[in-house]
């Protein structure tokens, strides 16, 4: 195949060939623009100057500088066919070939996410930047239309996050304030070696250096986080991480202490049926003696604390059937419950 015709010089970033990061320019739509002519290559086996400029109302020049762009700076082994005056790829490429549609929406979806710390919580001003530069033009109302709302997050201090990240970058140890369960406070020296983020809490996986032991810290009951200049000690094993992980969170993670069995009625139920509360639950739907439809899961549970909670948290909505001492402690609480609301009301 021959060159492609009218090389130009043009305004994107000479840089070196790092895919859609590299674009730059007069805005989103070059990207746009890239994207569609590899697309339609690929899924046709060629494209036409006319067909692109009548998609995106640019001039064929463009498009030409657009075409150019692929090949020299991407390296796309695009030809042109003077036979039907058409672009193609003279052998199979696949440099972009995640780099569509999809890419953008989900550069919309992480810029949305990028907006609230809680669940990023280090971020970097040219990060933010680059974002909206990518996820701009057209594509920005997707970034205005999605939204993030959690109640449950947990807000960390950046600075303590930051400090963590770089505990556990450059493997050495970092000193903190610690305040535990109890409200006692001390200094502590940890090794990091892992965040995180289970049911909107973040936590840090790290070696006690006094008690020479694994343990979990909330990161929100830490202050005054500084990296130090000693070494961290040698990384724990995948399987001592995973041990102590299954010993301190979810409902499911650990040996089964029993079988959790819940009846959902109501919208709960509908809700319920949507949700993940168990990577293989046993569900069953069936009726009440009153005829009402009601949704039944049988959960596998090493702690019987969280599910409680979660039970509680849909109200009338919600029934413990099983086992009895679960029911037991289920009852206990609505009594409780009930006792304050009398005596809410009796004052």
């Amino acid at each position: 195949g021959a060159k492609v015709p009218f090389p130009h010089a043009f305004s994107f970033d000479p840089r070196p060939k790092l895919g859609y990061h590299a674009l730059r320019g007069d805005s989103m739509s070059q990207l746009e623009r890239v994207y569609f002519i590899d697309k339609r290559i690929r899924e046709t086996g060629r494209v036409t100057a006319a067909e692109v400029a009548q998609r995106f109302e640019n001039s064929e020049r463009q498009v030409k500088r657009d075409i150019e762009y692929l090949r020299d700076r991407l390296g796309a082994p695009i030809v042109w066919q003077a036979k039907g005056r058409a672009y193609a790829y003279k052998k199979p490429w696949e440099g972009l070939r995640f780099a569509d549609e999809h890419s953008l929406f989900a550069l919309a979806f992480l810029k949305a996410i990028l907006k609230d710390y809680h669940y990023v919580p280090v971020i970097s001003e040219r990060l933010t930047q680059e974002f909206s530069q990518l996820a701009s033009g057209s594509y920005a109302s997707i970034v205005d239309s999605v939204s993030y709302e959690l109640p449950d997050m947990e807000s960390i201090e950046e600075e303590t996050s930051y400090a963590l990240c770089q505990a556990l970058l450059r493997k050495k140890a970092l000193g903190i304030h610690y305040t535990d369960s109890k409200g006692k406070e001390s200094a502590r020296q940890i090794d990091p070696c892992r965040l995180i983020n289970y049911s909107g809490k973040w936590y840090a996986l790290a070696r006690d250096r006094a008690k020479d032991a694994l343990r979990v810290f909330a990161l929100s009951r830490m202050r005054d986080a500084e990296l130090l200049e000693t070494k961290a000690g040698p990384a724990p094993s995948k399987k001592e991480i995973d041990e102590l992980l299954s010993s301190s969170y979810g409902i499911f993670k650990g040996r089964p202490i029993g079988t959790a069995v819940l009846r959902f009625s109501g919208g709960a139920a509908r809700a319920v049926k949507d949700q993940t509360w168990h990577p293989k639950p046993r569900s069953r739907q069936g009726k009440d003696e009153g005829g009402h439809a009601y949704l039944e899961l049988s959960l596998p549970v090493h702690d019987w604390t969280e599910i409680l909670g979660r039970a509680l948290r849909c109200g009338s909505a919600c029934e413990v059937i099983g086992p009895p001492e679960f029911r037991a402690r289920w009852v206990r609480e609505i009594g409780k419950l009930s006792a304050l609301a009398g005596h809410s009301v009796s004052r």
